[in-house]
C-alpha cells in the first residue's frame, strides 16, 4: 500500500513543522530525526525534510551505500570501537554489536587500543563506546586514538556517518568527557553525526537500550527489519549469572584496626553458598546500600514535607523512596546545574562560575549542606526528579576462591566525618558497619574487572601498590597465587598512618612472606616519625631493584585513592625509568606508557 505522507498533516501543521525544522541545529535534527525513527514509521514527511536540511541524500541505487547506507537490501557496514577501563564500555559494544546484527548491519568490533587511527576515514558508519576515566582522562585503551584525532595527522571525515556513546560517573565533574571529545573532534573534521552526544551514567542498562534502539536504525537504514523479540531488554536479562542482583549472609565483620586508631576498617566476609555467584581476583563487590534514616528525616524537615507522601512511577512514600532509591549523601555536579535552576541564586551561579570554590564546596557536601547554604522550596515530586539514583557502590574483592570456597571477602573502610557543624556518614560503609542487621541479609552484584586481571603466566613478577584499604584486591592475589601454586615473584608496597593500629591483614602478609608467596614486602607508616613517609617513597628508596623487576616483565598493579597516591606513583615509576634505564624524558615517557599499552601497568582507582 502505498501513502501519501504530506496529506497526513493538514497545511497548517505543514506549516508548523517546517517553521520548527528551519529553527533546530543540526544536533538538535539529529535527536528529532531518531525520535521520529523510534516512534512513528508513518513520520516519513518529517525524516524526510530533516534529511534535506541536514543534506543527508534518500536517494536509492542498486547494490550500493548512499552516505554510508544501504540501497536496496544491502547490508550497511557499521565499525564499532570501544575503549574500556573496566570493561563496561566493552560490555556496551559487545551487545551493541548483537543488536547492530540483528538490525541488518555487518558489524566488525575493535578496541581502540589495537586500531589503526589512519583507517577512520574510511568507516562509512562508526559507533564509538568510550568510557572517561577519573576526572575526564581517556582510558589507557582509548588514549592514542584520542591523541592522533586531536593532532594534524588526522584526516578529514566527511564521508563518515557517527554517534559516541560515553560512560562515566556523574559524581565526578567531568562526567563522560571522552565521549563528549570525541564526539565534538569527529565533528569538527567534518563527521556527520546521527545522533545527539550519549552520556551514561553507572545504572547505565535501562537508558543504553534505549539509546541503542534509536541509534542503530539510523545506520542500518533500508535493511532495518529486526526481530522483535530480540532486544537489549533479552540481552541484559540473559546476561552470566555473575551479574544478578543476589541477596547473601555475612558470615563474619571485624574491625581490622588496633585500639586508639583514627580509622575503623572492616574486613566483611559474606556467603556465596547456593548462590551461583563466582568471580576472578581483581572483581569488585557491588553492595547495594540504605540512607541514614536521620538524613531523610532532617532533609524532609526543612523542605516541609509529609514522608508519607507518594512520589515516582511506583507511588513510593518519598521517606522509603529516599532511604532506599536516591542519592542524598552526595552532591554531584550534575545535581547542582540543575538545582541552581530552581532556586536562582546568584550566588550559588557564581559559585558554580569557580572551578577551584565549587571543588571545595562539594567535597564532602551532603544534600541538607546544599539546602541549608542555598535554600529552595521544593516540593516531594521536584526533590525525587531532581536527585540522582542512589547507585551501588563498589568495593574491589579482598578474597580468591580458590583459597575461600563459595565466600567473598570485601575491605571497607568507614567513612565518618564532621563539616557545617554537623556529622556526616558515607552511604554504604556506614550501612556495612552499623545499620546493616545481624540477620540481614546483603543485596550484591559482583562486577567484572577486565582491567585489573592477574596475568595468564603465572611465572610474571607482580608488583603492587595499594596503601588503605587499596591493600583489598591484592590480598586476593596472593591468596590466588598461593592457592595455585605459581611461581612468579610477588613485591607488596603498603602504607597508612600507623604500625600498631593501622597494618591491615599484618598476620597474614607475615605469614606469606615467611612462606616464599610473598617475595619483598615494603611497609610506610606516614605519622609513626616527623617526617611523613608513604609508598613512593618506599619504591624510590628501592628503584635500582625495582627496575630490575620490571626489565624482568614484572606487572605493576596501583589501588587506591586516584587524586594523589596513584599520581604520585607514576610520577616515581617516570622518574625510576629514567634514572635506571639512563632515559631522556622522551624516552621514559615512552617507556611507562608501552607498560600501559601492554596491560603491565594497570590501575584500580577511585
Amino acid at each position: 500500500m502505498s501513502h501519501n505522507y504530506q496529506n497526513l498533516l493538514t497545511r497548517e501543521q505543514q506549516k508548523l513543522a517546517g517553521e520548527l525544522i528551519a529553527s533546530l541545529s543540526a544536533e538538535q535534527l539529529q535527536w528529532l530525526g531518531g525520535f521520529i525513527t523510534g516512534v512513528n514509521e508513518y513520520n516519513e514527511f518529517l525524516k524526510t525534510a530533516i534529511a534535506e536540511k541536514l543534506g543527508v541524500a534518500t536517494q536509492k541505487t542498486n547494490g550500493t551505500e548512499v552516505n554510508g547506507k544501504s540501497v536496496n537490501g544491502t547490508a550497511p557496514k557499521l565499525k564499532i570501537l570501544y575503549g574500556s577501563h573496566s570493561g563496561n564500555a566493552k560490555k556496551v559494544a559487545d551487545l551493541s554489536a548483537q543488536l547492530a546484527a540483528n538490525y541488518g548491519l555487518e558489524v566488525s568490533q575493535e578496541d581502540m587500543a589495537d586500531y589503526n587511527p589512519r583507517k577512520l576515514k574510511q568507516e562509512k558508519n562508526l559507533l564509538m563506546v568510550v568510557s572517561t576515566h577519573g576526572e575526564g582522562v581517556p582510558p589507557v585503551a582509548a588514549a592514542d586514538l584520542h591523541k592522533f584525532l586531536h593532532g594534524k595527522k588526522a584526516s578529514k571525515l566527511e564521508e563518515t556517518r557517527f554517534a559516541v556513546i560515553g560512560l562515566g560517573d556523574s559524581s565526578y565533574r567531568y562526567f563522560c568527557k571522552t565521549g563528549s571529545d570525541f564526539y565534538h573532534r569527529l565533528e569538527a573534521l567534518g563527521g556527520k553525526p546521527v545522533y545527539q552526544p550519549v552520556s551514561l551514567d553507572v545504572d547505565f542498562n535501562e537508558v543504553a537500550g534505549v539509546v541503542l534502539e534509536n541509534i542503530l536504525p539510523l545506520f542500518a537504514g533500508d535493511v532495518s527489519n529486526p526481530d522483535k523479540n530480540f532486544g537489549w531488554k533479552m540481552l541484559v536479562e540473559n546476561k552470566p549469572e555473575t551479574d544478578q542482583l543476589t541477596k547473601v549472609e555475612v558470615l563474619e565483620r571485624v574491625n581490622l584496626n588496633g585500639r586508639g586508631s583514627k580509622k575503623e576498617t572492616y574486613h566483611l566476609e559474606l556467603s556465596l553458598e547456593d548462590t551461583g555467584l563466582t568471580y576472578l581476583p581483581g572483581d569488585a563487590l557491588e553492595v547495594y546500600a540504605s540512607n541514614p534514616p536521620k538524613l531523610v528525616g532532617e532533609i524532609l524537615t526543612k523542605l516541609n514535607i509529609d514522608p508519607q507522601e507518594n512520589v515516582g512511577e511506583k507511588g513510593l512514600p518519598v521517606q522509603e523512596a529516599l532511604e532506599h532509591h536516591f542519592e542524598i549523601t552526595v552532591v554531584t555536579f550534575q545535581v547542582l546545574k540543575q538545582y541552581a535552576e530552581l532556586a536562582q541564586n546568584e550566588a550559588l551561579n557564581q559559585l558554580i562560575g569557580n572551578e577551584e570554590q565549587l571543588k571545595e564546596f562539594l567535597y564532602g557536601t551532603d544534600f541538607l549542606d546544599l539546602l541549608n547554604a542555598y535554600p529552595v522550596e521544593l516540593t516531594a515530586g521536584q526533590l525525587v526528579k531532581l536527585l540522582r539514583k542512589l547507585p551501588p557502590r563498589l568495593y574491589s574483592i579482598s578474597s580468591s576462591l580458590e583459597a575461600c570456597p563459595e565466600e567473598v571477602h570485601i575491605t571497607v573502610g568507614a567513612v565518618r566525618y564532621d563539616k557545617n557543624e554537623r556529622e556526616h556518614e558515607g552511604v554504604c560503609s556506614t550501612y556495612l558497619a552499623d545499620r546493616l542487621g545481624e540477620e540481614q541479609k546483603l543485596s550484591v552484584k559482583i562486577k567484572s574487572n577486565e582491567g585489573f586481571r592477574l596475568p595468564e603466566n603465572n611465572d610474571a613478577p607482580l608488583v603492587m601498590v595499594g596503601p588503605g584499604t587499596g591493600i583489598a584486591p591484592f590480598r586476593s592475589f596472593i591468596q590466588e597465587r598461593d592457592a595455585t601454586g605459581a611461581k612468579g615473584k610477588n613485591w607488596l608496597f603498603y602504607g597508612d598512618q600507623h604500625f600498631e593500629t593501622d597494618f591491615l591483614y599484618q598476620a597474614e602478609w607475615l605469614k606469606y612472606r615467611e612462606k616464599g608467596v610473598l617475595t619483598n614486602l615494603d611497609v610506610a607508616f606516614s605519622r609513626d616519625q616527623e617526617e611523613k613517609v608513604y609508598v613512593q617513597h618506599k619504591m624510590k628508596q628501592n628503584g635500582t631493584e625495582l627496575f630490575k623487576w620490571i626489565e624482568q616483565g614484572a606487572y605493576i598493579y596501583v589501588c587506591g585513592d586516584m587524586h594523589r597516591m596513584a599520581k604520585d606513583v607514576n610520577d616515581i615509576l617516570f622518574d625510576i625509568i629514567k634514572k635506571e634505564g639512563k632515559f631522556s624524558k622522551k624516552e621514559a615517557a615512552k617507556y611507562l606508557n608501552q607498560l600501559k599499552k601492554n596491560g603491565r601497568y594497570r590501575e584500580d582507582v577511585y
